[in-house]
């Protein structure tokens, strides 16, 4: 490794030391309601100093011992005193370099650097604090190089020139668009949530006889509540479930606005760039040849709006949560429906010239449809009838022709479109979704039958690919003739065999 050149070499910023003793003194801010209503301080004091000492001495081994450098085809990070750990990371490997700013940090004007890698557990090596052009210096430093990797042993007359690093904004989102985007997403439970956490945080460090009295209150205006009568109880408790749901649209407004203020999508050379947020600001790259899967979701309240959601997948990403709290899981995170033809081409270059037309999935998708909702109603209704001894008692059988109309709509929004590059999938009737494969970027194709599928020689085809962590699993497609799942997945195999995979 010695006998490598060294391409580039980095420390930390001086005020690694300043946010690491600030972070780890954040660990001791539940103990401070201790001096005002524990009265503890003999066993307060010890503690708080024990936390002092330890985030600067933690801090100051960080920044000291903690360095980084490019050599040969790896980034290699080391740090420790006593026991020194050495991470060696192929430049090759890394997907992203994803940038991060609190609030405090935009005012010294230093970030936070992740190296994610397609290796599925996250960052795999975080550089905090570094000034942003230190930040700026080594993503430039590693994706040259990683080029310059690419480019050995290649004929030099058909290296293709650099590509111009002006950055191109391709898409902007104003306060409007991310009201629109809070009001068109369910965050309903994510304020409850909330408000149950607040009230616990409230119980650990208010007095117990303040708690006490809100709890006498809130029993007392249950019973009043009771006495007035079911009418009015019925009244009050409609009028709480509403403002219930408006509290949850304004949790889930003012979410959005935190997250993507100032959110803007760009193109410089073959990378996206996202950067968005108020207090946090972030700030991402990702190389358009790595996307697995590209998913444009419309669910049910944007798509009466016409509007969508574009998630993208690339090899290994993995996601924390159902709701990523960093806004990671979305490409873009709100966008007109009609607008989206113009920006495919921006994120597959040589979509516009791979346009297939959509097939649609066997009739017998309506049929099946039919027969599991028929018999669900006439499990009801025979229920009801036998309980009730009365015809009217089989009103479930009035749904069946709604049954029909929603399996009629669903067949007609599923289906598939194969072209030369790429391979699509659509299914959905209140919400859609359509996702878009690469075709050089499939790692299997499965075709599978359920008892029931083999009954109506009907398949399902499903494809798999390296990244599905924000897009939702694999594209995949219901309703099949069995003969033609077939003829699907032996085509997309031998496409993608013939093809070169690339990260």
């Amino acid at each position: 490794m010695q006998s490598e050149l060294l391409v580039f070499k980095g420390r930390l910023h001086p005020l690694t030391l300043l946010f690491g003793i600030m972070k780890g003194l954040r660990g001791a801010i539940p103990l401070i309601p201790l001096f005002f209503f524990g009265g503890k301080w003999t066993y307060v004091l010890p503690i708080l100093f024990m936390f002092t000492v330890v985030s600067i001495l933690s801090a100051f081994v960080r920044y000291f011992s903690f360095s980084y450098h490019i050599q040969g085809n790896e980034l290699i990070t080391q740090q420790g005193i006593i026991e020194r750990k050495q991470r060696s990371i192929p430049l090759e490997r890394v997907q992203e370099i994803s940038i991060e700013q609190s609030m405090f940090q935009r005012l010294f004007d230093v970030v936070e650097a992740k190296i994610e890698t397609g290796g599925g557990q996250g960052a795999e090596a975080t550089l905090s604090v570094l000034s942003r052009s230190e930040a700026d210096r080594l993503r430039r430093a590693v994706f040259d190089r990683v080029e310059a990797i690419k480019a050995r042993g290649v004929d030099p007359e058909l290296v293709q020139p650099p590509i111009p690093r002006e950055r191109m904004v391709i898409h902007r989102l104003g306060i409007n668009d991310l009201v629109i985007a809070g009001l068109t997403t369910n965050h309903l439970v994510s304020a409850m949530v909330l408000a149950g956490a607040l009230w616990n945080f409230a119980d650990d460090i208010l007095p117990d006889t303040i708690y006490q009295r809100a709890a006498d209150l809130i029993y007392s205006l249950t019973r009043q509540l009771a006495a007035q009568g079911a009418m009015q109880a019925i009244i009050i408790a409609i009028v709480g479930m509403l403002s219930i749901l408006v509290i949850g649209l304004l949790f889930s407004i003012l979410g959005s606005i935190l997250l993507f203020y100032g959110f803007t999508f760009s193109r410089r050379g073959e990378d996206l760039h996202r950067a968005y947020g108020l207090f946090t600001q972030r700030a991402s790259s990702l190389p358009r040849h790595r996307i697995q899967v590209l998913k444009i979701e419309e669910k049910v309240m944007r798509r009466l709006f016409g509007l969508a959601t574009l998630r993208a997948d690339t090899s290994g990403r993995t996601r924390e949560n159902e709701d990523d709290n960093e806004g990671r899981d979305v490409l873009i995170p709100i966008v007109k429906r009609a607008a989206i033809d113009q920006l495919l081409p921006v994120i597959f270059p040589d979509f516009i010239s791979d346009r297939a037309e959509w097939k649609r999935v066997s009739k017998l998708a309506i049929r099946r449809g039919m027969i599991k909702g028929g018999i669900l109603c006439l499990l009801i209704a025979s229920a009801l009838f036998t309980y009730q001894r009365e015809f009217i008692a089989l009103w479930p059988l009035l749904f069946l022709p709604l049954i029909y109309f929603v399996n009629l709509i669903r067949y007609r929004n599923l289906g598939y479109a194969m072209g030369g590059l790429y391979f699509r999938t659509r299914h959905g009737w209140l919400g859609r979704s359509t996702q878009i494969v690469p075709i050089n970027k499939i790692q299997a194709v499965e075709v599978s039958q359920t008892p029931f599928d083999r009954r109506l020689g009907l398949a399902t085809m499903s494809v798999d690919t390296a990244g599905q962590a924000f897009t939702g699993g694999g594209p995949h497609v219901t309703n099949l003739p069995i003969a033609e799942a077939q003829t699907i997945a032996a085509t997309l195999a031998h496409k993608a065999g013939t093809t070169n995979y690339k990260w």
